[in-house]
């Protein structure tokens, strides 16, 4: 008899591990399967909601330890997803985690399969016994039912938050903050000048934004985190989301909690400037936690992947590296968004509906709560749709050589203007490699084919992280003697791109303060 194929071991280990565990009573590997079994049976009876067609092996996991806990978006799970994490972090359970990641990609790269193929997830079931993941569980007290029960990245803040008293001269501090100004928000990069920047894009689509404190957060997160495609109808519900996936640890989190408040104390946007001030991360640089998107499927495996030394990941939607974490993130939550928008069924009726929360006498303060945070994040974002309807949150940027043009959905195409000195020779640059890919291949480049590619591969192939990693370095240790700061490459190394004053628009200003603050590291490094 020959030897059985992943796929068949995985189904046998499936029943096995379903048969030794229970809800409530679970292994890593006993939740893997749980997960994996809610999953199939949402998809055979039609009820899988569209985000788990984005879902990877450590979702699933997670989704295990849930069920049959349901969640009500892609944002709220992957929230819960982070947080529980978080809490698995430092225990014996959390090294469990990390051997499953290193079980999935291993798997992946053993079978030439991406993460989050239905094939790979189902064959991975077979080697968690091996990997001892099925020989200890998960405390009840480690379970999202009740390790989540008071969790931020679930309820929102407390409703017994505390806000601090505004600082005597809150009153010209406040006054100074509108003063009109030109400045661009990553030249300070705090939580204060970017929302500036995010009011004054809001004021210009016609937005209420010196009565509505509403309009606070969703401008904080406008200004730093969208692309020019993001709809505005989505930047509401996507800023509440980033809010709340922030670990509690981080500086930035007494700012966001007085923003996600604000609208349900029915504070004026002069009040709730008056508490900002009071917290000093308000006019700090915002901590580099804060400018990634991880509130979506299929973000925290590779993630944790990295952490591990892990180099690459293969998805079904690309091969995600450090470098791409981030823009990874930006396509997933657009995608989804689009995705969302063609398939609603009612959107008239989220937009016309009430913000008002009703009476809840005698119910739970969990699911008080829960219907208080949602009546918020309606209000929040129905102000955003009905003032603004369907455009684009675009920004104040004035023409540049280079412009990226976005779409709802993720995609882009680059614009280069040959009006300007510099767009000409970026248009003669390309027009070049143009050139050389066909010398090299005899035709000129398709659709999907790289027009930087590898000159030593037959067919038209991308340049690897491997080789560009290799070209960086290189031209960091060549680029003192042409006077260049060599920590220019390594930056560009590190995050993936490189910002200059031509190409600046390309990008959100949490790209740009990513940008900045590793080419300060590595200045500071000397290297």
């Amino acid at each position: 008899m020959g030897t059985a194929d992943p796929q068949s071991l995985g189904g046998e280990a499936l029943g096995r591990l379903l048969r030794s565990n229970a809800p409530g009573r679970l292994s890593l590997a006993g939740a893997y399967a749980f997960g994996y079994m809610a999953l199939g049976h949402a998809q055979q009876e039609g009820t899988d909601p569209g985000w788990y067609q984005e879902i990877d092996p450590l979702d699933v996991l997670f989704l295990g330890t849930a069920w049959p806990q349901g969640f009500r978006d892609e944002f709220e799970f992957a929230n819960a997803r982070d947080a529980w994490l978080r809490l698995l972090r430092g225990t014996v359970h959390g090294k469990g985690v990390q051997r499953f990641v290193r079980e999935a990609v291993a798997a992946s790269e053993e079978l030439g399969l991406p993460v989050d193929d239905g094939k790979l997830m189902l064959a991975l079931t077979g080697r968690l016994d091996a990997a001892g993941l099925d020989q200890r569980h998960l405390p009840r007290r480690l379970l999202p039912e009740a390790a989540l029960q008071e969790c931020r990245a679930a309820f929102g803040p407390s409703l017994d938050l505390r806000l601090p008293d505004p600082p005597e001269n809150a009153a010209e501090r406040i006054r100074w903050f509108w003063e009109d100004t030109e400045e661009e928000p990553w030249v300070e990069g705090t939580p204060r000048a970017v929302i500036r920047d995010g009011l004054r894009r809001f004021h210009d689509a016609g937005l209420p934004v010196e009565e509505e404190s509403g309009m606070l957060l969703p401008a904080l997160y406008a200004a730093l985190m969208t692309k020019p495609g993001e709809l505005l109808e989505d930047v509401g519900e996507h800023a509440w989301a980033w809010a709340l996936s922030l670990d509690e640890a981080s500086t930035l989190v007494p700012v966001l909690d007085i923003l996600l408040v604000a609208p349900e104390l029915d504070l004026s946007v002069a009040a709730t400037l008056g508490h900002l001030f009071a917290v000093p991360a308000f006019t700090e640089p915002i901590p580099s936690e804060a400018l990634l998107w991880s509130s979506s499927p299929g973000l925290a495996l590779p993630r944790l992947a990295f952490e591990l030394g892990i180099s690459k990941v293969s998805t079904l939607a690309t091969v995600i590296t450090p470098d791409l974490l981030d823009w990874a993130g930006m396509h997933a939550r657009m995608r989804l968004s689009a995705a969302g928008r063609g398939s609603a069924a009612d959107l008239e009726e989220w937009e016309t509906g009430s913000a008002d929360v009703t009476d809840t006498t005698g119910e739970e303060p969990d699911e008080r709560w829960a219907e208080r945070r949602e009546a918020v994040r309606e209000a929040v974002l129905h102000k955003v749709r009905t003032k603004a309807g369907g455009a684009a949150a675009t920004g104040r940027r004035a023409a540049r050589p280079v412009e990226r043009i976005w779409n709802a959905d993720g995609s882009s195409v680059v614009r280069i203007s040959t009006d300007t000195p510099h767009g000409q020779e970026l248009k003669e640059a390309l027009e070049g490699q143009v050139d050389a890919f066909r010398a090299k291949f005899g035709r000129g480049p398709s659709a999907g084919d790289p027009l930087f590619f590898d000159p030593d591969a037959d067919k038209p192939t991308r340049h690897t992280k491997e080789y560009f990693d290799a070209m960086m370095l290189d031209m960091a240790e060549r680029a003192v003697e042409v006077g260049v700061d060599p920590a220019f490459f390594h930056a560009w190394r590190e995050v993936g791109y490189v910002v200059t004053e031509e190409t600046r628009s390309m990008f959100t200003t949490a790209e740009v303060l990513a940008y900045n603050g590793a080419l300060a590291r590595h200045q500071e490094a000397g290297v």
